[in-house]
């Protein structure tokens, strides 16, 4: 059986044209099931889910309290019941042939421990011309090519289309909790962190092209404001990942690290008038690529504060074996 997880916060109608894009699609007589996590959501999200859950019996609604991402897919792990568990965004289209794709995948290549599907962009609004490529990687774009090939860092699946056999979780955990979306933070992290200790584990990774999905663009996503906080907290989300691997930065290396960092920033900063003018749209003479770069450094420049001087904590319990009931 091929779990599919769908975790989702406060987007109820834009999860309901997901669904249905799934029950539209092939599935060839697979085996599956499809969750619905709902992270405590206040909208339509559970009447939704629960709708389509009576209509289709392949189909289970949860309500996971605890707010954030890794909460959301970590609930999805405990309660599936497949050997894959595949995780799907909640604003995706699949593509027709999306779960044979992932069960031939899984099926030719018995080494593998996950697949990464394509991502291809589905802009709701023509494209903005200051949208370079460069900066489409924030969108979650797959650009590994269009044959069926293993993969590794810095070519990693992406969150909103991958799946793992389930022994991976057995042998690794979960995602960490200390990273990943909650409401209000772009804060990410979570997916990359758990790829990484997939790779050093020594499992195989492979990309399947045919698996595709299209990952939705709305406007929001398309603003110079939403872009550039989306840069901030990838800087935010690069130092925190640091911190909760098994080779922490010290406080004095995060200190020294910082210094610099700012040392870097002074000479774009220079032009600070052209880049708030550009920041709020109403200049476009910095080019995106260098206020995206100043974003980052300075999303980067503020955890390596942040965590030089944080309290000292216990490391996360994630990340330790989980036995085949689902217990940690």
């Amino acid at each position: 059986m091929i779990s599919i997880i769908i975790c989702t916060y406060n987007r109820d109608r834009v999860l309901e044209e997901t669904v249905r894009s799934f029950l539209e699609s092939r599935t060839d007589g697979i085996d599956h099931e499809l969750l619905i996590v709902d992270n405590n959501s206040t909208d339509g999200t559970r009447e939704i889910s629960e709708r389509y859950a009576m209509r289709h019996p392949q189909i289970r609604y949860l309500n996971e309290p605890l707010q954030g991402h890794p909460y959301a897919k970590n609930r999805g792990i405990r309660e599936s019941r497949g050997e894959i568990i595949a995780f799907v965004d909640d604003d995706v289209f699949f593509s027709d042939g999306w779960l044979p794709a992932v069960d031939s995948s899984f099926e030719r290549h018995p080494d593998v421990g996950c697949i990464g599907g394509r991502v291809i962009p589905h802009f709701e609004i023509d494209r903005p011309s200051w949208v370079e490529d460069e900066i489409l990687w924030i969108y979650g774009i797959t650009r590994y090519g269009d044959r069926e090939r293993e993969i590794q860092p810095p070519e990693i699946p992406i969150g909103c289309n991958m799946a793992f056999r389930r022994s991976v979780f057995e042998q690794l955990g979960d995602f960490h909790t200390s990273l990943g979306r909650t409401p209000g933070s772009l804060l990410s992290g979570d997916e990359d962190h758990f790829l990484h200790r997939v790779v050093n584990a020594g499992m195989k990774i492979f990309y399947s092209p045919d698996a595709q999905v299209s990952h939705r663009i709305p406007p929001v996503r398309l603003t110079r404001k939403w872009v550039l906080s989306r840069f901030y907290w990838g800087g935010v989300s690069v130092v925190a990942l640091k911190q909760v691997t098994d080779d922490p930065l010290p406080r004095i290396v995060l200190t020294k690290r910082a210094i610099r960092k700012v040392l870097g920033l002074v000479r774009p900063l220079r032009d600070a008038s052209a880049f708030l003018a550009a920041r709020f749209g109403l200049d476009g003479r910095m080019p995106m690529t260098k206020q995206a770069d100043v974003c980052y450094r300075l999303g980067e420049l503020r955890q390596m504060v942040a965590e030089a001087f944080a309290v000292p904590k216990r490391k996360s319990g994630n990340g330790g074996p989980r036995r085949r009931d689902g217990s940690p």
